[in-house]
Formats: C-alpha cells, structure tokens, sequence
C-alpha cells in the first residue's frame, strides 16, 4: 500500500514507499524507533548508492582514459614503424651515395700514381670506359694491390659476391692471376641455378649480351690495367666456384686475358 500523504509530508526523507498493510501498522504501533531504524536504514542505503555511483563513474572513466592511451600508444608505435622505414630508405640511398674502398667518380688527389682506374663498358657502344678511380698505398705488394681491386669491384659493381685472387702463377714465363668468383653464402653447395637466390653469377651478372659484356669488361680491364706504368701482372684468369667458367655471354672470362 501507499503511505498517506501526511505521513509522507511529517517524514520528507521518505519519497515514496510500498509497504503491505501489515508492515505498515507495525510502523505505527512502534511509532518514532521504527522511525529512526528506517531513516538510518535508508540513509546507509542512500550513502552506499553515493558511493557505487561515484566508484562506476570512476571506472568507466579509468576504462575512457585506457582505452584513450591505447590508441595514443598504437599510433605512436605506427609513427615509429614509418620512422624507421623512411630512416632504413635514407641510409640505403646514402650507402648508395657514399664511395666504397676509396672509390671515387673523379680523382681528388694530385699525385695520380697511386690511382686506380675502375673500368665498365658503355651500354650502347660496349667500348670500354672508365667508370671510377681507387686509391691503393704504393707500399703494398702486387697481390695486396689486386686484392684492393677485386674487393672494390665486388662491393661497388656485384653485390658482394665473393671475387678472390687465388694465387699469381707463372705461365710462358708470365705472372697470370688466377681470381676465382664463387656465390654468396646463402648460395653455397646449390648446383641448380633455379635454386639459387638474391644476387648470382651465374643468373644475374653471367647473362644477356649487354650484362655480360659488361661484366667482363669491368672485371678484365679492372684487373689488368693496362694503362699502369709501374710492376703489374702480364694476364689473368677467372674461374667460377674454382672451375673454368663456362657461360655463353661471358666467353672472355674463360680464358687468360694479357695486357699486350
């Protein structure tokens, strides 16, 4: 039943109950302690309402803020992804830029005698051209000097692949070197060129007209020097992976090369 309007005006705490008509003349029998008991009981249940409320407004905004520094942290960790990405480009275009080994597209230095020219050939006439200069200290010994060229020319021109003076044996009275060219690491013990990966001899640098003309000018006349006034070798030879190198677009490469 509803308590009546002038119980509910002498008690302003109470809004508006339901109470059965028994409750109700127990209420009135006990008079003002059943009074008291109800305005702490629903003063305790007022007060804990207060509290729950402030403490669910206080987690959902906890949740808003967590969910807010979330995305901050998921787009700061995108921005530094795009960071590092644009910095990787910069570095590898600058690599690109940087001369290796010395090398240098025009001579700086005024004494030329330790420069050293690195060959290529021109794409549309295939004449040979020289492409860069290396500087190699006069004081080291012929196959420090041929081992400056082939690391040069496998750093600058072939993608690392492995370019190696074996050794500078007689031949008809002649210092011929023998420089062997193998594949990269990845690519070791691989005998079907199908299977190789990345950067090859055998599949990039060894193929098409153009490219193996070029390849073989660049490592031939690198090489040899012809031009070089001072104490040089007389020829040279490559092998591939330490056999006779033997690819149709590069057929120079398999026999001795002299300078004269």
């Amino acid at each position: 039943m509803i308590l009546p309007f002038s119980y509910l005006k002498k008690e302003k705490w109470l809004v508006i109950v339901l109470f059965n008509e028994k409750i109700y003349n127990i209420i009135k029998k006990r008079g003002g302690f059943m009074i008291k008991r109800l305005r702490e009981a629903f003063c305790f249940i007022l007060f804990m309402s207060v509290i729950f409320t402030g403490c669910s407004n206080s987690s959902n905004s906890l949740k808003d803020e967590n969910i807010a520094l979330s995305k901050e942290v998921s787009t700061i960790k995108e921005e530094n992804v795009n960071l590092e990405k644009t910095v990787k480009d910069l570095n590898d275009k600058l690599s690109k830029q940087e001369p290796k080994n010395n090398i240098a597209k025009e001579p700086s230095i005024k004494d030329k005698s330790n420069l050293y020219p690195i060959y290529t050939a021109d794409t549309d006439t295939y004449k040979k051209q020289i492409d860069a200069y290396i500087y190699i200290p006069k004081e080291l010994e012929l196959k420090q000097k041929l081992d400056t060229l082939a690391k040069a020319l496998s750093e600058a021109y072939f993608d690392n692949l492995p370019i190696q003076v074996v050794n500078i044996k007689d031949v008809d009275n002649k210092k011929v070197a023998v420089i062997n060219l193998d594949e990269s690491s990845e690519n070791q013990g691989i005998s079907d060129f199908s299977k190789l990966k990345g950067s090859t001899w055998a599949t990039k640098y060894f193929q098409g007209s153009t490219g193996g003309t070029i390849t073989s000018t660049q490592l031939i006349e690198t090489m040899l020097q012809r031009d070089y006034s001072g104490q040089w070798i007389d020829g040279v030879k490559f092998l591939y992976k330490n056999k006779d190198c033997n690819f149709q677009h590069v057929p120079d490469l398999c026999n001795i090369n002299y300078r004269k």
